[in-house]
């Protein structure tokens, strides 16, 4: 038989080629891979770390059902002297001077958002809870920022509401050449200023229950840094190494304070005064504001509420955090700030 020569018209394939694989996680079959498979829910939403109010149970707050402000009358003092024999009680008496200091309402404090039904139906978590705490905290930041404002003109302004009844201390610090926020120098510098504005207070007959003194973050961890406010011997239920806090020290209530220098939320829209912006001189150097709960008030024409109202033409929801308040200094004998200068 004959060889015979065979010949293919063309060649089917050559070894080496690329094979196709089909990728299902591929949007219209090109890009990530993994594009389309599915995505587990890990059970944990990353929202925005809490901001808890500060100053909630620790200041004056007085409600009212109507109105545009309110009066918190002050009244002074008088002293004790002795009957002469024959006088009149009338001859050497003493007036008991007083004044009053005015609240005003602000206006109505808001925060807001909008969520659609789409994006809600979406979410493989619970949207609105999240939303709604995040308003809640926005209103409290802005509370505790106005107070903190309140409390710093108050002393600021180094006034008397009376005569005779005492103005606001002020105690500046140096920092002496140490560029670190935080050390054990700068924390017996604190407390050391805290023994000096608890004096101060007592010099001004403020009462020895009822003081807060609000630090920034970096006073906080000098005062743990200085071990004698956590050392056993100088009763060591004032604060531990392990959390890293002290709680009480001097008479004080410790509350560390992230914002301590930011103010209130943005005046431009108030209806009444200027609002509650730090004075702008002590916004790098203020490191701490102690207080009597009577030094500074809030008056609540409306207290904090969520209402949630239906937005037919966008199929949404909208949900408002809201509540009418203003805030102001009352006593200036009972707030002091203390300040950290460079050398």
């Amino acid at each position: 038989m004959d060889s015979m020569d065979f010949k293919f018209d063309q060649q089917l394939f050559a070894v080496g080629d690329p094979v196709v694989v089909d990728q299902p996680g591929q949007v219209l079959g090109a890009g990530d891979a993994l594009a389309l498979y599915l995505k587990r829910f890990g059970g944990e939403v990353l929202a925005a770390f809490s901001r808890a109010s500060k100053t909630t149970g620790r200041h004056m707050t007085r409600n009212i059902e109507n109105g545009k402000s309110a009066s918190f009358p002050v009244l002074g003092r008088t002293k004790a002297r002795y009957l002469a024999s024959g006088d009149s009680l009338d001859k050497n008496r003493d007036k008991i001077l007083s004044n009053e200091v005015i609240i005003q309402i602000d206006g109505l404090l808001v925060a807001d958002c909008m969520i659609s039904d789409i994006d809600d139906a979406l979410s493989h978590f619970q949207v609105r809870g999240e939303y709604t705490t995040q308003l809640g905290e926005a209103l409290a930041l802005a509370a505790d920022g106005s107070v903190f404002a309140e409390l710093a003109k108050l002393v600021v302004a180094q006034q008397e509401n009376i005569p005779g009844l005492g103005k606001s201390p002020i105690i500046v610090l140096t920092n002496a050449l140490n560029s670190s926020k935080v050390s054990e120098a700068k924390g017996a510098q604190y407390m050391e200023a805290l023994l000096q504005m608890q004096y101060e207070f007592d010099m001004n007959f403020v009462p020895e229950m009822d003081r807060t003194a609000y630090v920034r973050p970096d006073v906080a961890a000098s005062l743990v840094a200085a071990k004698i406010v956590i050392n056993a011997d100088y009763n060591g239920g004032a604060g531990t190494i392990q959390e890293g806090r002290v709680n009480r020290i001097s008479g004080w209530d410790v509350i560390c304070c992230p914002g301590l220098t930011i103010g209130g939320a943005d005046a431009t829209d108030v209806i009444q005064g200027t609002g509650h912006v730090f004075p702008a001189a002590y916004v790098d150097t203020c490191v701490a504001l102690c207080c009597h709960r009577t030094a500074v008030g809030t008056l609540m024409l409306k207290s904090l509420g969520i209402e949630t109202a239906r937005r037919t033409e966008y199929q949404s929801d909208m949900i408002v955090a809201k509540y009418a308040i203003g805030h102001k200094g009352l006593r200036p004998e009972a707030a002091g700030m203390i300040t950290m200068n460079l050398a």
